[in-house]
C-alpha cells in the first residue's frame, strides 16, 4: 500500500539534524511504524530497531536487548555480560555517537521503567552525538499519570525535538486506496475513522465487506485461510511482540501462506503479525482450552531456549502453571530490580504472590517482604506497608523474631513516608523492644538504624546521634553494609545542626558505604539528605550540588520517592534564593507521588511562591500542606508551612492562626535555630526580644541582617530586613519589585507614605489590574495570539505553568476568554 498523506512528515524526518529526538505519535493502526520504516529504508547509516512488548509486565530494557542484537562492540558486550545499568546506557549512547546511527524505540507506551529511564538518559545527552532517536507511542493511551509522561515532560521545553502527530486519512486518501472497483470510500472512511490499518484490512478481504471493528476485519481475513494456516496464526498469536520461528507449532508451508496472505511477517528468525491489533484479535478468538495449551507449549519451548524470565512468567501465568510462575516471576523481579525497574519488580512479585497457595509460610513471607521493598523503591508506599505488615505476621507465626524485628524497623520508614509518623514511631519502638531481647544481630542493627533515622527526621538531634552511632558500630561488626550507610546517614543529617563540617564528613562516609554495598537507594538517600540538610541551614552551593546529583542518580535508577523529594527540595532552594521562575518549573517536575514529605515540600514552595507574588490559590496550597504536615508532627514538615501561613496572613492584614505559636514552641524545645528565627519573626515579640537560639540573621540589626542575607543568597529576606529600617525602605521596595514580590512592595510603599517619605516611581508591578510581571509578559503574548505551548516555548516555562498564568490573568481581568483578555487594554510601558 502507498504511504499517503505522510509526505510532509517523511520529509521532516529526512531533514532532521543530527543529535535530535523525534516523537512519532498517533492512535493504534494510524501508520507510525509504516512512516518510520519508510524513513529508515532510505538511509545509508545504521538503523537500530527495538520494540516494547505488550506483556502484562514488560521485560526490563526489552528494546535495548533488541538493539544489542543488531549492534557491535561495547553495547553487545555490556548487554551480554548483564553489566550495570549506567554501563549499558553509556554503551548505547556511544553507538549513536560512533556510528551516527538512527535508534528506533517502538511502542513506548508499553515501555518498562528502565527503558523509560534509558530514553530520558539519551534525550538529555543526544545533542552531543551525531545520532537520531525516534520514539513511537500511542498518544491516546498516555494519560496524565502514565510513566511515559516523564520523558515527554522532559522534552516539552526542547525546541529542537521533532514532534509528529499522525492524523487519520482523508476521504480522498481512502478513495485512492480503494480504487474505482472497491467499496464506497465515504462509507469505509466513516466506519474506519480514516485509520489506515482498518482500511487495509478491509481491502485485503476478497469480499470487500465493511465490518464493524478492526477485530471483525482481522477475523474475516483469517476465516478465509485454511485450517493449517489458522493453526499457524493461533500459534504465533500467543507470543506478544514476536514468535521465534522454530517455536511456531505449524508446518513451514502454512506459515509461508500466512506471510503471502499479508497476515504475518518474517523478520529474520522471528515471525510476527503485521500489527499488534491483529495479534490481539486472533488471540482473543482462540478457544480457552487451546490457548492454555499453546501457552504451556510456549513455556516449555522458551524454557529450553533459556528465554528471559519475564516472558516465561507471562506464559506460565497464561498456562496456569503455579510452580513455574513462582520460579520465573521471582527471577524476573530480581532481574528488574537489578536494572532499576522497580515497578516491574513489584509487579512480578505481585504476580508470584497470586500463586502462593501451597507454598511454605517462609517462602510466602519472603515474597511479601521483597514485594514491600520493591514497592517502597517504586514510590508505592501504601502497598509497601500492606505487604510488609502481612510479612511481619508470617514471620511472627514462624517464630522468626530476628526477621520480624528487622522488618518492623524497616516498615516504620515506609509508614513515615506515608506521613503516618505516630504509627512509624510506635512500630520502631516495638522493633527495638523485640530486638533488644534477642542476641545481638541483624534485627538489632535494623532496629537501631531506623530508630535513629526517625529520631533525626523528628529533629531529636542528640537521640539520633546517640542511637545512630550505636547502629553504625553494630552494622560494621555484623557486616551489614546497607544498614551502615543508613545509620551514618541518620547521624550525619543530625549533625548539621551542631557541626556542619563534621556532618559533611559523616554523610560522605554514608555515601561511600552505600556505594560499597551496591545499594542504590542508600546512595540516593545520602545524596538527598546531604542536599536537604545543607539547604535547611542555607548552605545552598552544597545543597544544590547534592540535590541535582540525587535527582540524576535516582532518575537513572527509578527511585521515584527519593527523586521527587530531591526535586521538591531543589525547588525550595531556588525559591529561597529568589529564582522564582526556576523554582516554579522545578516544583512541577515533582509529579504525582505517594511520598508525603515530597508533597509537603512541593505544596509549601508553590503556596509561598504565590503568596509572595500575590497570586491566587496560595491559601489552599498551604492548607493542604498543613493537613499533611500536621499528621507527621515533625518540625521539619511543620515549620515551613506554619511560616508560610503566617506570612500570608501578615501580607493580607490578618492575624496568624494557632499553628504558629505551637510550631514555634516545638522549635524552641528542639533548639533548631533557623526554625526559631523564621517562625519568631511573625510572632510580634516585645521590641528587641529575639530568642537567643535564633539563627544569626534574625538577631542582627536590619542593615546587618540584610548584609548577612545577601551573603547567604536570599534576596527576599534581605529586602524584608531593609524594610524594617525607615532609611532603607526605598531600597527594600526596589528589591521587592525586582523579584516580582508585589504584596511586600506595596506594604513597604505604604509604610513610606505613612512616614511621609516620597515613594519611588513604581515599575511594572504597579499594573493597573494587579498582574505580576510574569503575567504581564504572558498577556503581551496573548495579544499576539499565541497558544499556551507557544507561550511556554517563548518564556522557557512549562505549558502547565503557562496555563496557570493565563487562568490567573482571566481572573484578575474579570474576563472569560483569552480573546477578551487580549482586547483588555494595553499593558503599561515597562520601566
Amino acid at each position: 500500500m502507498a504511504l499517503l498523506e505522510r509526505e510532509h512528515w517523511l520529509d521532516a524526518l529526512r531533514h532532521s539534524p543530527a543529535g535530535r529526538v523525534a516523537l512519532v505519535s498517533g492512535e493504534a493502526g494510524i501508520g507510525k511504524t509504516a512512516l518510520v520504516r519508510a524513513f529508515c529504508d532510505g538511509l545509508t547509516r545504521p538503523v537500530l530497531w527495538g520494540s516494547c512488548d505488550a506483556l502484562q509486565t514488560p521485560q526490563p530494557l526489552g528494546p535495548l536487548h533488541d538493539i544489542a542484537r543488531q549492534a557491535t562492540g561495547e553495547l553487545a558486550a555490556a548487554m551480554a555480560a548483564e553489566s550495570s545499568r549506567p554501563a549499558m546506557f553509556r554503551a548505547f549512547l556511544d553507538q549513536l555517537t560512533a556510528r551516527e546511527a538512527v535508534a528506533v524505540v517502538e511502542d513506548a507506551h508499553w515501555a518498562d521503567e528502565a527503558t523509560l529511564d534509558l530514553l530520558l538518559f539519551t534525550a538529555r545527552r543526544i545533542s552531543s552525538t551525531r545520532g537520531l532517536l525516534v520514539i513511537t507511542y500511542r498518544h491516546d493511551e498516555v494519560g496524565p499519570d502514565h510513566p511515559l509522561r516523564a520523558v515527554l515532560g522532559a522534552l516539552s521545553t526542547d525546541a529542537s525535538a521533532l514532534r509528529i502527530r499522525l492524523s487519520p486519512l482523508s476521504v480522498a486518501a481512502v478513495a485512492t486506496l480503494v480504487g474505482p472497483d472497491g467499496p464506497d470510500a465515504a462509507e469505509l472512511h466513516a466506519r474506519a475513522g480514516g485509520n489506515p490499518f482498518f482500511v487495509t484490512e478491509v481491502l485485503a478481504d476478497p469480499d470487500r465487506r465493511v465490518p464493524e471493528t478492526v477485530r471483525d476485519a482481522v477475523l474475516a481475513r483469517a476465516a478465509g485461510l485454511g485450517p493449517a494456516e489458522r493453526d499457524a496464526l493461533n500459534s504465533v498469536a500467543v507470543f506478544p511482540g514476536y514468535a521465534p520461528a522454530p517455536l511456531v507449532q505449524a508446518p513451514g508451508k502454512a506459515v509461508d501462506n500466512c506471510v503471502d496472505a499479508g497476515m504475518l511477517i518474517r523478520d529474520g528468525t522471528r515471525i510476527l503479525f503485521r500489527h499488534e491489533l491483529a495479534r490481539l484479535a486472533v488471540e482473543e478468538g482462540i478457544a480457552s482450552a487451546r490457548r492454555t495449551e499453546l501457552h504451556a507449549r510456549a513455556l516449555a519451548d522458551l524454557t529450553r531456549w533459556g528465554s528471559d524470565p519475564a516472558r516465561l512468567a507471562y506464559h506460565a501465568e497464561q498456562a496456569g502453571d503455579a510452580a513455574a510462575v513462582l520460579v520465573h516471576a521471582d527471577a524476573a523481579a530480581g532481574r528488574a530490580a537489578a536494572v532499576g525497574a522497580h515497578r516491574q519488580a513489584a509487579d512480578h512479585y505481585a504476580q508470584a504472590l497470586r500463586f502462593t497457595d501451597g507454598t511454605s509460610p517462609r517462602r510466602h513471607a519472603e515474597l511479601l517482604e521483597r514485594h514491600g521493598e520493591a514497592c517502597a523503591h517504586a514510590g508505592r508506599s501504601a502497598a509497601a506497608v500492606r505487604s510488609s505488615l502481612r510479612a511481619i505476621e508470617r514471620w511472627r507465626d514462624e517464630g522468626d523474631q530476628e526477621r520480624e524485628a528487622a522488618l518492623m524497623a524497616c516498615c516504620s520508614y515506609y509508614l513515615w513516608n506515608q506521613g503516618r509518623n505516630a504509627e512509624a514511631h510506635a512500630m520502631v519502638r516495638q522493633a527495638l523492644a523485640l530486638a533488644e531481647r534477642l542476641p545481638e544481630g541483624p534485627g538489632l542493627v535494623a532496629a537501631y538504624t531506623w530508630s535513629a533515622y526517625l529520631l533525626m527526621l523528628a529533629r531529636d538531634i542528640a537521640g539520633a546521634v546517640r542511637t545512630g552511632s550505636r547502629a553504625a558500630e553494630l552494622a560494621e561488626r555484623f557486616g551489614e553494609h546497607t544498614l551502615l550507610a543508613r545509620a551514618l546517614n541518620a547521624v550525619g543529617s543530625a549533625q548539621w545542626s551542631i557541626d556542619p563540617d563534621l556532618a559533611v564528613r559523616t554523610m560522605l562516609r554514608s555515601l561511600r558505604a552505600g556505594r560499597a554495598a551496591g545499594d542504590d537507594a542508600a546512595v540516593g538517600s545520602a545524596m538527598v539528605n546531604l542536599g536537604s540538610a545543607a539547604g535547611e541551614i542555607r548552605r545552598y552551593d552544597i545543597a544544590e550540588h547534592w540535590l541535582r546529583e540525587a535527582m540524576t542518580w535516582c532518575s537513572d535508577r527509578d527511585l521515584d520517592d527519593v527523586r521527587s523529594y530531591a526535586t521538591a527540595w531543589l525547588a525550595r532552594c531556588l525559591w529561597e534564593r529568589g529564582q522564582w521562575a526556576a523554582a516554579e518549573a522545578t516544583v512541577e517536575q515533582v509529579g504525582a507521588t505517594e511520598c508525603a514529605p515530597s508533597r509537603i515540600v512541593a505544596l509549601t514552595v508553590l503556596g509561598r511562591l504565590r503568596t509572595r507574588r500575590g497570586e491566587p490559590g496560595a491559601a489552599d496550597l498551604l492548607d493542604e500542606a498543613w493537613s499533611l504536615a500536621e499528621q507527621t508532627g515533625d518540625l521539619q514538615r511543620l515549620w515551613p508551612v506554619a511560616a508560610g501561613r503566617a506570612e500570608l496572613a501578615s501580607l493580607s492584614g490578618r492575624q496568624a492562626d494557632g499553628s504558629l505559636p505551637e510550631t514555634y514552641a516545638l522549635a524552641v524545645r528542639l533548639g533548631i535555630g533557623w526554625a526559631i528565627g523564621e517562625l519568631g519573626q511573625w510572632l510580634e515579640p516585645a521590641p528587641g526580644k529575639v530568642h537567643p537560639a535564633a539563627a544569626p540573621p534574625y538577631r542582627m540589626s536590619p542593615v546587618e541582617a540584610a548584609r548577612a542575607w545577601d551573603e547567604l543568597g536570599c534576596p527576599y529576606e534581605s529586602a524584608m530586613a531593609l524594610a524594617q529600617s525607615p532609611d532603607h525602605l526605598r531600597e527594600a521596595v526596589r528589591r521587592f519589585e525586582s523579584l516580582g514580590a508585589r504584596p511586600a512592595a506595596d506594604r513597604a510603599a505604604r509604610r513610606m507614605r505613612d512616614l511621609g517619605i516620597r515613594t519611588p516611581r513604581r515599575s511594572t508591578l504597579a499594573h493597573p489590574h494587579g498582574l505580576t510581571a510574569r503575567e504581564a509578559d504572558v498577556l503581551d503574548l496573548l495579544k499576539d495570539g499565541l497558544r499556551n505551548s507557544e507561550i511556554a516555548d517563548r518564556l522557557r516555562i512549562t505549558e502547565k505553568t503557562a496555563g496557570h498564568h493565563v487562568s490567573s490573568i482571566l481572573s484578575k481581568l474579570g474576563v472569560r476568554t483569552r480573546q477578551e483578555a487580549a482586547k483588555h487594554g494595553e499593558t503599561p510601558e515597562r520601566t
